[in-house]
């Protein structure tokens, strides 16, 4: 057992040796970093880092474990170094200038979800926001490339809006008011980079939202020239359904995203058409992960479920 927080959000591992274990906390902001080899006599806390103004919602080491970015409540994507615990940088998403950091200004639309690791450089990365939008920022050139409006006629920002991680609705509450709740949601909930290894798609990202549309961007190299909205993949069964995850294939252009009434779905991007659909959960997908066989096209997704249940499909 690891002492940390009060509540963990999310939890991820360094890519490189897999013993440097992150932790996010919605509670109190901060994120811990412990180190957890073999022996668990030996595990320890390494960093915590303190700066995000409310809960931290997502994060993850860069590829190369160099840095470590996280998104937030606050509107903030921040980027630290391991080592010293320190901010390297704050991208403010309110004021879209990549970085200023305007104590006079409010918080921007709360951000819900995270990747890293694109473009040509890897040096992208992604964050959803509850206001429809998702932001692009370069890591090293400490800029906002591109931001991408997930729902049309997008407003500014809206970070009072509800989510798909925002506490459910009582079943007691009127039911018409939950259907209008439904109506003005707007949050992006899932984000990816498609993996380098795919040459065709390999500038692709991805945006998956709580009115169910998984939309596939191309950005240019290295992000300097913003995006253009390539494929629009919706479900075509009547189901309203919104999405809470979503993962690149590793080797083929295909995008596995699962959804709020626990199906998941497989896309393939180049066309916008649903190769495959898993069901097999009672209940909304809260988690999904894949493992790809290597020197394969076979896969492995796990998921949890509300319905107090994990399943694998192949």
């Amino acid at each position: 057992t690891l002492e940390g927080p009060s509540d963990v959000e999310w939890c991820c591992f360094h890519p490189k040796g897999g013993t440097v274990l992150l932790a996010g906390s919605i509670a109190d902001g901060t994120i811990w970093m412990y180190h957890t080899p073999p022996n668990p006599n030996q595990y320890k806390c390494l960093q915590v880092f303190v700066g995000h103004e409310g809960g931290v919602t997502a994060g993850a080491f860069t590829p190369d474990g160099k840095w470590v970015v996280s998104a937030g409540q606050d509107g903030t994507i921040r980027v630290w170094a391991p080592k010293t615990g320190m901010s390297r940088h704050v991208f403010r998403v309110m004021d879209q200038s990549g970085g200023h950091d305007h104590q006079e200004e409010g918080p921007g639309p709360g951000l819900t979800c995270l990747s890293v690791g694109g473009g040509s450089d890897g040096q992208l990365a992604i964050a959803g926001g509850e206001d429809g939008n998702a932001y692009v920022v370069h890591i090293q050139g400490k800029k906002l490339v591109a931001t991408l409006p997930h729902f049309e006629n997008t407003p500014g920002a809206a970070s009072s809006t509800p989510s798909a991680s925002s506490p459910p609705t009582s079943m007691e509450d009127d039911p018409e008011e939950q259907e209008n709740m439904m109506e003005e949601a707007r949050s992006v909930e899932a984000v990816g980079f498609c993996p380098s290894t795919i040459p065709a798609t390999a500038h692709w990202c991805a945006t998956g939202g709580v009115d169910g549309v998984l939309k596939i961007w191309n950005m240019s190299p290295g992000g300097a020239g913003g995006a253009q909205l390539r494929q629009k993949c919706s479900r075509d069964d009547g189901i309203r359904a919104g999405i809470t995850r979503l993962r690149w294939h590793d080797s083929l252009p295909l995008v596995i995203a699962s959804y709020t009434d626990g199906r998941v779905c497989v896309w393939d991007v180049r066309v916008g058409r649903m190769v495959d659909c898993l069901t097999g959960h009672e209940d909304m997908i809260n988690d999904m992960d894949v493992a790809f066989v290597h020197g394969s096209s076979a896969a492995v997704i796990v998921t949890g479920s509300d319905d107090k249940s994990v399943k694998m499909f192949e």
